[in-house]
């Protein structure tokens, strides 16, 4: 009677054991999920430097799911080494994406669409089947939109602002929170304007007196991870919520640009009026001619101080961007900006949160 007790006794420990185990093993499960982000359309050059800025702000690669149309290149592979988790999906093919995101509570959307000389019309479309797939777990999303007032006539910003009300009407109740940025200071580095800054020109098709509005790519993924992790009370919502945020780190005129470029690559740099540049575009270009007429005429504000309140050092001023960036090497090109090998990956296990 004895030993059956004690070896009922014994079997009754091991059970609760077990259960405790169990629940220990899911809530360590849900900590982790509620870190996990799901990040779209950021596998180009531009987009891993917004990766950057989610490692920046405390997130680890395991805690990083990137979607990617194809795990077997190299740049994936690489990036798999490092520890990011791939998602392999086809935006445009709806069967690849069912229940994607799920075990992530945020999802930061780079792109929907290519980054392209030609206008890619499928971005409205891409967004609205990652929208309708996209799983219940995320929360909270995070899109990288542009700015624009009212009337900016730019279809490329109209795509983004499409999206955004695709986004907002998500059934899935969530927080969106859409950063709009005008000019990266990434496109710079671009071939067809890094070569003629480094030869001391700066072409920029504006008047000497326009201001212009620059953002660093890195700063809007820092943003991203800063809203995602402290976005705790987006579990609680019972309806999909939008904020509008407009972002940059820098407001200059062309020739203050020209002389920051100047400044960093130890060689004077003078701002032109590319009007040839506009007149051809207006002739033959005409996605590229609206985004000029937007450079030259747009009204649409950035309040960088109150950015800079709510999200302390995590704001790049332009000529911070040009140091950390290392523009003042010759030998770099685009591509280098965000090559996988030269990611910093983050060790520190708390997030910055920004209040």
């Amino acid at each position: 009677m004895v030993a059956a007790f004690a070896s009922w006794q014994c079997t009754c420990m091991i059970c609760i054991l077990c259960i405790a185990l169990f629940w220990t093993v899911d809530a360590i499960t849900s900590v982790e999920n509620s870190r996990s982000i799901l990040v779209v359309g950021a596998t180009g050059t531009t987009g891993l430097r917004s990766i950057q800025g989610l490692l920046d702000v405390g997130y680890k690669p395991a805690e990083l799911f990137i979607v990617t149309r194809d795990k077997s290149r190299s740049k994936m592979i690489q990036l798999q080494q490092l520890g990011f988790n791939l998602i392999q999906a086809d935006l445009q093919r709806p069967s690849s994406l069912h229940g994607i995101g799920m075990g992530c509570y945020g999802c930061y959307i780079h792109a929907t669409g290519g980054d392209t000389k030609e206008l890619d019309t499928s971005e409205v479309s891409s967004a609205q089947n990652l929208c309708k797939h996209l799983h219940n777990d995320v929360k909270c999303i995070v899109y990288n939109s542009a700015a624009g007032a009212k009337d900016h006539g730019v279809q490329r910003i109209q795509q983004k602002h499409d999206i955004e009300g695709i986004l907002s009407r998500r059934r899935s109740p969530s927080s969106v929170t859409s950063l709009r940025a005008n000019i990266f200071g990434e496109e710079l580095w671009k071939e067809y304007t890094r070569p003629d800054i480094l030869k001391g020109r700066y072409p920029l098709p504006v008047n000497r007196w326009r201001k212009i509005y620059l953002t660093s790519v890195r700063d809007m993924g820092r943003l991203a991870g800063t809203i995602i992790g402290r976005n705790d009370d987006a579990k609680e919502k019972s309806n999909t919520t939008i904020r509008v945020l407009n972002v940059a780190g820098d407001h200059m005129t062309a020739p203050q640009i020209a002389a920051a470029f100047g400044k960093a690559q130890g060689m004077t740099c003078h701002h032109y009026n590319n009007y040839e540049l506009t007149k051809m575009a207006k002739e033959s270009f005409p996605d590229l001619y609206e985004q000029i007429s937007f450079l030259q005429n747009s009204r649409e504000k950035t309040n960088i101080r109150s950015l800079q309140e709510e999200f302390p050092g995590l704001i790049t001023p332009f000529a911070k961007f040009l140091e950390e960036t290392k523009w003042a090497d010759r030998k770099l090109t685009f591509e280098d900006l965000s090559r996988p090998e030269t990611l910093k990956l983050n060790v520190n296990r708390n997030i910055l949160t920004c209040t």
